[in-house]
């Protein structure tokens, strides 16, 4: 599988449409990560990827080929629901076994397995006995069992403490440099944003934006900001830098205190360190942030559709 698309994909109960003719894609070695308020329509794109909700319009392609969501299709994912559920009465190794069997998978991939989440030490334990957290590592394992090319994650850090995010951490880069796909749902935008490759905004069953963080940035007008520090020695051209600053037209400024934040057009940072090259003893030191995948889902949810 070297690239999946849902195309024009429409679901409509009634006269209620919880997907209008939306379209997302994503290729070998690439994260999606679809997020928008609740009842946006991120859901329902999930489940008919999975085969649980037929649309109304619409088709899946895997590789340019309409692809029907049949067991052949579905042999190739692995499933993180957002509530994992199993029996109480099992122990982590058995639910897991249980889950090998169904997807043909040998038994003898188990250990590994419980080991790559991080729970060997509990794989004879009962789930009883599991914390919130470990569940959802168990849930891991379930997904990931057999190496699907196609993992589907519903708000996958749920539940998930500093270990247990190192886990998807590492698991999202493993999927990454083999060249699969993950395909997810989230509001854990902040936590997420150096992990995925692509965002797909959904408000109420549309489709706003799909595309790279980088991309999505430009597409918003956002500007990159710049906080610098400058010296407290009236001798060393502080006023001089900071009306030169003013002068310049690709950046906004302003002062408070012995910091000038910037607010800078696309592509203008290096004209900024020009104008502090001029005036080498007025700024002592600089920061520089990106605007973050929050700020610009913000800004989406802000533009008329």
């Amino acid at each position: 599988m070297k690239t999946l698309a849902l195309e024009k994909v429409t679901v409509r109960f009634g006269t209620l449409y919880a997907l209008s003719s939306a379209s997302v894609s994503l290729e070998a070695g690439q994260v999606l990560m679809l997020v928008g308020p609740n009842g946006a329509g991120k859901t329902t794109l999930t489940r008919v990827l999975l085969g649980l909700v037929r649309p109304n319009a619409g088709v899946v392609r895997v590789d340019g080929e309409v692809c029907p969501i049949n067991n052949k299709f579905k042999k190739s994912i692995g499933y993180l629901p957002e509530a994992v559920s199993f029996s109480d009465s099992l122990s982590g190794k058995q639910v897991l076994r249980f889950f090998a069997r169904a997807r043909g998978v040998s038994s003898k991939a188990v250990p590994g397995v419980l080991d790559r989440v991080g729970l060997k030490h509990a794989a004879g334990r009962s789930v009883r006995g599991y914390s919130k957290g470990m569940r959802q590592r168990l849930g891991l394992a379930v997904a990931i069992i057999g190496e699907p090319k196609l993992l589907i994650l519903d708000e996958p850090t749920g539940g998930l403490d500093t270990e247990g995010l190192s886990v998807l951490w590492s698991i999202l880069a493993e999927w990454r440099e083999k060249k699969r796909m993950v395909f997810m749902a989230s509001h854990q935008l902040a936590m997420l944003e150096r992990r995925v490759d692509k965002m797909g905004v959904f408000l109420d069953g549309k489709l706003l934006a799909c595309d790279s963080p980088a991309e999505l940035r430009a597409s918003v007008g956002l500007k990159q900001k710049a906080v610098l520090s400058l010296s407290e020695d009236s001798n060393d051209g502080v006023e001089e830098f900071v009306e030169a600053v003013e002068d310049w037209k690709h950046g906004i400024g302003k002062l408070v205190g012995n910091n000038l934040t910037v607010h800078l057009e696309e592509g203008k940072l290096l004209e900024l360190m020009d104008i502090r090259a001029r005036h080498p003893n007025a700024v002592k030191g600089i920061q520089t942030q990106e605007p973050t995948l929050d700020m610009i889902y913000e800004r989406l949810l802000e533009i008329p559709a």
